[in-house]
């Protein structure tokens, strides 16, 4: 995860100015994406020994 945002963060925030992003670290946590659309709906995916690129394509699969 720590690769993924170190990699990535400039460009998704620059794709999604408006996008709110929150990272924090905490030790033994579950490494997630929580993402919440209109009408109240939220999505979770955990992401939990993925690599940067499985990070990448599961971002892009809860976007679309």
């Amino acid at each position: 995860m720590s690769q993924f945002v170190a990699s990535n963060y400039t460009a998704v925030k620059a794709a999604n100015p408006n996008l709110p992003i929150l990272i924090r670290e905490a030790k033994g946590a579950e490494a997630k994406i929580f993402a919440r659309f209109e009408h109240g709906q939220e999505k979770k995916i955990v992401l939990d020994g993925l690599s940067a690129k499985e990070i990448e394509q599961k971002l892009a699969t809860l976007v679309k």
